[in-house]
């Protein structure tokens, strides 16, 4: 008996040893987390990617030939063959040529990039800082003689992708024999032909920005450029920036003995805006007009299009609301404007960039929300509302492509209460519409120039990436990319789940994603976990693919992560985006904060532990849920965090909110400072201490009232760091963040992780 309980207990154990092997071989919690986070978990066979040449050649694709630099090709889009793009002749001659005019004797073409430009006639690149123009129909290779533009001090963050803006790279005249830029605050040229420089505008200083934008424009109206070319390269439209009314806002970089002191102009709200006019300037002769758009601190001059012709200029006003908005024609020699169109809405007007000029020059595209869905129109340059194109209550998302030879118009709309996105075409006269795309989700698309391709890049709950070639009427060409999910389908992670709850009214549907963690315990109580953003413009959910997100990822540790889209977001009609207008930090909030306790029922689901975290616009929801809903939200990471909407710019605050001056008891009932005393939870905040987007003090604001409240609290500052916390203090703080997670929100342990 001795010997068969001994054996018996043997085989016991080895059973044991060899089941913990197995739990271990299943990688559970921290360590599943961290190979997560590796990557690599699905792989693609073939690229969505599409490099479209122009007139409708096919696609370009290019790869390196060991001693003979990079080699370009076409590919045909049909039969997908390979050809080469250059031909040898053409191949010989920049090579000679370029030889000619550097010394330089290449195996190979002597660049790995280049660019189309002017209708695909000729090509632009650049080597060793020295740039080229090659003429395709010339066979003419010549040196672009041109500055190198030097970064304005404390520009490197004025906008985002400040890298590839107008202000850092400058923009060639349409025949490229001239190259402007900013110097400082003023406009120059330079003569690309002979080098010869010569400065246009003369009296830019601190106050006076000519040709060079401000803050404000590039962030809340993505007007990243501050003067355009006319079509003849004779005149160049400019914007003139008066800020000399302009609070000087200090940031401080102290990372020196002798701290630095960077001053930026930035309008909060309620205070004066710079006053922006728009000039047009003779590069031969100097001569100057102004466009007559009666320029004030209290309105907007944005979205310079110059016509074909070169006879008027087209721009919009904005008042400062955001509620009226006038497409101006103003005629360049005189500065004369006259009115095409005028959209008016009871609380704000979403800027679109749907303008299409047809090729008559007379009638064009136009989108519009004013039957409360957004929705494409045909006018004409006098104002006439010649039809409109969609209908319905769905949102068209934007233009894709104006076919006029087969005069259609390709769009995509979002549909399903905004859950999808797809691909639409529409003749030109409102008739035919088609929806192009047929399997569910959400479809990104990119068509040929001339409007006869487009790859449709899509994903699914269900589907990952994948990319397919479709002929413009929508029928498959072939699959150009797929995603094989083997290594990530091993992990046997739990599939997110898409739950649909109500909106605080009781009434409205909102969307929200649910991420568990792999193997986990029905009969366990877990953490909750929101990461939030939830401002205006946002949106979170849709039909994709989550199975190897973030929020997946996050989940590991041990956490049900919950993200919901609250009302006032977009995709889902102007009704639904205005709910928060003038209420900021209260719609929002409550949609998340029903959310939570709506979730919370899943027995699985502890709603005594319910942590949330975010960034900028999510920082805000962040504090104002641990200050406004104790009782609900317990721990807090908050970065970045707007903390009183008086603290932030004109353009975004005022057109959610109007002026602190108009709505008082809006940024009242919208900033946290007054609630510091109900911080009964953790918050950690963190921020940079050079963000000139949300400036720290918004942080700094919170923490005297959480002082003066008595109030526990735990705080990072980053020094050095703009509003996007980055490199080694980016990882910093997303491990201080799931860290500080875990530690106050206590997640179950795996039984090996104990």
């Amino acid at each position: 008996m001795k010997r068969i309980g001994t054996t018996l207990l043997s085989i016991f154990c080895l059973a044991a040893v060899s089941l913990l092997q197995d739990a271990r071989a299943q990688a559970r919690g921290r360590e599943l987390y961290d190979l997560m986070g590796q990557g690599r978990l699905t792989t693609t066979t073939g690229s969505g990617q599409a490099r479209w040449l122009p007139g409708g050649r096919g696609l370009l694709t290019s790869r390196a030939v060991a001693d003979s630099g990079t080699r370009f090709y076409r590919v045909d889009v049909v039969t997908g063959q390979e050809s080469p793009l250059f031909d040898g002749a053409t191949e010989d001659a920049i090579r000679r040529q370029y030889t000619g005019v550097t010394g330089e004797e290449p195996t190979g073409l002597p660049f790995d990039r280049f660019t189309f430009v002017n209708d695909g006639r000729a090509m632009t690149f650049t080597v060793d800082d020295k740039h080229f123009l090659w003429d395709f129909g010339t066979s003419r290779l010549r040196q672009l003689l041109r500055p190198e533009i030097e970064p304005q001090p404390y520009s490197q963050d004025l906008m985002r992708g400040m890298s590839r803006s107008q202000l850092w790279n400058g923009t060639y005249s349409p025949d490229y024999t001239h190259f402007a830029y900013v110097k400082g605050y003023d406009l120059y040229i330079t003569n690309t032909v002979t080098g010869e420089e010569k400065r246009l505008t003369s009296d830019g200083n601190e106050d006076t920005f000519n040709g060079r934008p401000n803050w404000v424009y590039p962030e809340e109206f993505n007007q990243r450029d501050a003067y355009w070319w006319s079509p003849d390269g004779r005149k160049l439209a400019y914007y003139r920036s008066d800020e000399s009314d302009v609070h000087k806002f200090p940031i401080v970089h102290h990372l020196s003995p002798e701290a630095e002191l960077e001053l930026q102009s930035y309008p909060k709200a309620g205070e004066p805006n710079p006053t922006v006019v728009l000039k047009i300037i003779d590069i031969e002769t100097g001569e100057t007009v102004e466009i007559q758009t009666n320029s004030t601190p209290d309105n907007y001059i944005v979205r310079p299009i110059w016509l074909p012709d070169g006879s008027e200029i087209l721009l919009r006003r904005l008042n400062r609301h955001q509620s009226v908005l006038e497409l101006l024609a103003a005629d360049v020699r005189t500065g004369r404007v006259r009115t095409i169109l005028t959209e008016r809405e009871l609380a704000f007007v979403n800027l679109q960039d749907d303008f299409r000029l047809l090729e008559d020059g007379e009638r064009f595209l136009w989108s519009s929300e004013r039957t409360g869905w957004r929705h494409l129109y045909l006018y004409s340059l006098r104002g006439d509302d010649i039809a409109q194109l969609t209908s319905g209550e769905w949102p068209v998302g934007s233009i894709v492509r104006l076919d006029e030879d087969e005069e259609w118009v390709y769009f995509t709309g979002n549909t399903e209460m905004g859950l999808e996105t797809h691909f639409f075409r529409v003749r030109l006269d409102g008739s035919s519409m088609q929806k192009l795309t047929t399997d569910p989700g959400t479809h990104r698309i990119s068509m040929d120039p001339t409007g006869r391709y487009y790859v449709d890049s899509y994903s699914s709950f269900t589907t990952p990436n994948t990319a397919n070639l479709h002929n413009a009427d929508g029928s498959l060409i072939r699959n150009l990319m797929t995603t094989n999910t083997a290594r990530l389908d091993s992990l046997a992670l739990e599939p997110p789940e898409l739950v649909i709850v109500k909106a605080a009214d009781g009434v409205t549907e909102l969307h929200g994603m649910l991420f568990k963690p792999a193997g986990y315990d029905p009969n366990v109580a877990y953490p909750l976990v929101v990461p939030v953003y939830g401002g205006p413009h946002s949106k979170a959910i849709s039909n994709r693919y989550y199975h190897s997100s973030g929020d997946q990822r996050l989940a590991q540790l041990g956490f049900m992560v919950w993200r919901v889209d609250n009302r006032g977001q977009r995709n889902r009609g102007k009704a639904f985006e205005t709910e928060t207008y003038l209420k900021l930090g209260q719609v929002d909030l409550a949609d998340q904060t029903a959310a939570v306790r709506q979730i919370t029922q899943r027995p699985y689901i502890d709603g005594s532990r319910v942590g949330i975290y975010g960034g900028s616009y999510g920082g805000y929801m962040t504090v104002m849920a641990l200050l406004k809903e104790p009782e609900v939200f317990h721990v807090g990471v908050a970065s970045s965090s707007v903390t009183d909407w008086r603290n932030y710019d004109t353009i975004y605050t005022e057109r959610y909110m109007r002026t602190p001056q108009e709505n008082e008891e809006g940024y009242d009932l919208g900033s946290a400072l007054p609630y510091a005393e109900n911080l009964e939870g953790k918050l950690l905040l963190m921020h940079g201490t050079i963000d000139n987007n949300v400036h720290p003090g918004n942080t700094i604001q919170l923490v005297d009232a959480l002082v003066k409240a008595g109030r526990n609290f735990d705080l990072m500052f980053y020094p050095d760091n703009r509003h996007g916390i980055r490199g080694a203090a980016g990882r910093h703080a997303s491990k201080m963040r799931i860290d500080y997670l875990v530690e106050h929100l206590d997640p179950p342990a795996y039984p090996w992780e104990k």
